[in-house]
């Protein structure tokens, strides 16, 4: 991988262009911005040993903010061909984490995110190793499976039925968030840090789910490539950061 020095106030990335390389700082600072109605809106600012611009590499989107350097800045190239390598290289349940993370910083920033992600669509999100490794539930129409506040130590992959995840307003009102059907994943915070849930799930229909229990999904992360283990636990720490 090749490494630059860059002055302070390059741009490096500019908002909607194609993705390219990515950058892992080596020394100095980025900032991560976006032009909202003419005004500059800092998203982010990282240092040495965080990862830059990666985020369009594993969506295949555009770039969804710019990045410009804030002094004197070291930068090692982390090509496209090197990330879809190490995607490759780790187990499917990693990949699907890792998109389900991005999308939620997408979200949280105002960023929409791609209908579609070629590097990631039509694989399993478990192999077949890891089906034997699981726990099968079924939950009737109308069952809670876990409410807000709850200790979260599962994740829940959707194998048939529907799921609707929620949560109650000030005004004891309910909002729902989302709706997973088969081949879709929920609680999956859950896996990666202690925390109670921030949402509830309540079964719409008869659904049957393989629970993923962390210990299990901690075994698959530390058989991920180092970029992409580096990459989950960044984006946790930003999400829950509100970054």
């Amino acid at each position: 991988m090749e490494e630059i020095e860059v002055g302070p106030g390059k741009l490096l990335v500019k908002e909607g262009d194609r993705s390219g390389a990515a950058f892992l700082i080596a020394g100095g600072r980025v900032e991560v911005f976006r032009a909202v109605n003419g005004s500059k809106h800092r998203l982010a600012v990282l240092g040495p040993g965080e990862i830059a611009g990666e985020m369009g590499l594993l969506d295949n989107a555009p770039r969804s903010a710019c990045i410009a350097t804030m002094e004197p800045t070291r930068l090692v190239m982390i090509s496209p061909d090197l990330v879809a390598r190490q995607m490759k290289a780790s187990p499917p349940l990693v990949r699907f984490v890792l998109r389900s993370l991005i999308r939620t910083l997408r979200s949280i920033n105002g960023i929409p995110a791609p209908a579609s992600d070629p590097m990631l669509d039509g694989d399993p999100i478990v192999s077949e190793r890891t089906y034997k490794l699981l726990r099968r539930e079924t939950y009737p129409a109308g069952r809670v499976i876990f409410r807000r506040g709850d200790e979260g130590h599962y994740a829940y992959l959707v194998q048939s039925g529907l799921v609707e995840v929620w949560k109650e307003t000030l005004e004891d009102e309910v909002q729902v968030l989302a709706q997973v059907g088969p081949g879709g994943v929920f609680g999956e915070m859950a896996l990666l840090r202690n925390a109670n849930r921030a949402a509830s799930v309540t079964a719409v229909e008869h659904t049957v789910c393989e629970v993923i229990p962390r210990h299990r999904f901690d075994e698959l992360l530390r058989m991920a490539p180092t970029l992409i283990r580096q990459l989950v636990l960044t984006y946790i720490r930003r999400i829950e950061t509100g970054l």
